[in-house]
């Protein structure tokens, strides 16, 4: 049974970007498909899968190479500075959005608590202010925003939306579980991250040297960076993609050659990205949730949560540019699922949320995928 889950969900994962060409699908994000491919399949739906070890492990090394890549994708020349007087830079504009996000999330996380409607305030805050990071990439690759001063900005403010959140639950995390050691080795990971760069930093350019096509000491190079970070960030209690995103960090530091990235793209999101998304929503029990009435409240709510607590990025970035390229990028930095997923699932093992409480904010999370890309896509089109 085990094999036969995991060619079903192969088997959905060749044939969701084919039934999206067919139908000429264009407006949904690849990623999103697959998630309601899940579902549909899932425990929704049909349940034909049954989720199992295998699938498990090959979801999590999905979510984790999706991260990796969100590290690689960031442009650290953006990060000096600029002369006095110069235009605002992506990385200033990017920090001041994400400290307006979190204001706003703070602020929609004690409203939604005086009203009863959820009653932890810090795990809201985290939830609200979280931006999908791993589906802006994609969103921003495929558009060939990537490259330019505007996309890099949206790539900083997504980073950031999904780095420290996950900072923020991993130190939350150990609090709740009284897990006080746990927190103060967090700057354990930071320490082995700069340690592998400047380790790897000069022995990378021998590699260059050595490298063939059956060694492909580059590919090597990254999964020995991928799991000793996600292993060091499990060993001190912290969640695993803090670990992948470090990794993918140091990995860019080390300014490898261009077809790295195409080959690492092209394993993650050609295998592992696609299951863990399709995974997702097998794991999605909308009937559960439909017998809740005070679950399906949470739709909407955290639906309009997730829109409001990123509108105020409007106003920022109205400083550099036009209104409609910042209304359209407050727009994409609503959509939010990565790192939803692992804060629900540990506000789950706290119990401190629900399974149908969980099912409703990961649905809430699913429909911003669906729309606000969507939205930022009509923008473009109707640009060009």
């Amino acid at each position: 049974m085990s094999k036969f889950s995991v060619l079903i969900t192969l088997f959905a994962a060749l044939a969701t970007p084919l039934i999206m060409a067919k139908f000429r699908i264009t407006r949904i994000p690849g990623t999103v498909a697959e998630i309601i491919m899940g579902i549909i399949i899932g425990k929704t739906g049909f349940n034909l899968i049954q989720p199992n070890s295998t699938l498990t492990y090959l979801a999590n090394l999905g979510v984790i190479m999706l991260i990796f890549l969100g590290g690689m994708e960031i442009d650290f020349s953006l990060f000096e500075k600029k002369p006095k007087g110069s235009e605002k830079s992506p990385l200033g504009l990017a920090f001041g959005s994400f400290i307006s996000v979190l204001i706003m999330s703070v602020v929609l996380s004690v409203a939604l608590y005086y009203t009863e409607l959820f009653d932890n305030i810090i795990l809201a805050t985290i939830l609200v202010s979280t931006i999908a990071l791993g589906v802006i990439i994609s969103l921003l690759t495929e558009v060939g925003l990537l490259d330019n001063e505007y996309g890099q900005t949206m790539l900083l403010i997504s980073a950031m939306g999904e780095f420290i959140p996950l900072v923020a639950l991993t130190i939350y995390s150990a609090v709740q579980q009284k897990n006080y050691f746990s927190a103060f080795l967090l700057p354990l990971i930071f320490l082995a991250a700069i340690f592998l760069l400047r380790r790897f930093k000069r022995i990378y350019v021998f590699f260059e040297n050595i490298d063939k096509a059956t060694t492909q000491l580059d590919i090597r190079l990254a999964f020995f960076l991928i799991f000793t970070l996600v292993t060091v960030a499990e060993q001190i209690g912290a969640e695993s993609i803090l670990g992948a995103f470090l990794a993918g960090v140091v990995m860019k530091l080390l300014n490898p050659k261009k077809d790295t990235q195409e080959k690492l793209s092209s394993m993650a999101y050609g295998f592992f990205v696609p299951i863990f998304f399709i995974v997702t929503g097998v794991n999605l029990n909308l009937r559960t949730m439909l017998k809740d009435q005070n679950a399906l409240i949470l739709i909407p709510v955290f639906f309009i949560a997730f829109i409001l607590a990123k509108s105020i990025i409007f106003f920022v970035l109205r400083h550099k540019f036009d209104n409609k390229h910042s209304f359209g990028a407050s727009i994409l930095m609503s959509t939010t699922i990565t790192l939803v997923l692992p804060i629900l699932q540990v506000g789950q093992n706290l119990k401190i949320i629900t399974e149908a409480q969980n099912g409703a904010i990961t649905l809430a999370a699913i429909i911003t995928c669906i729309v606000c890309p969507m939205i930022f896509n009509k923008m473009l089109s109707s640009e060009a």
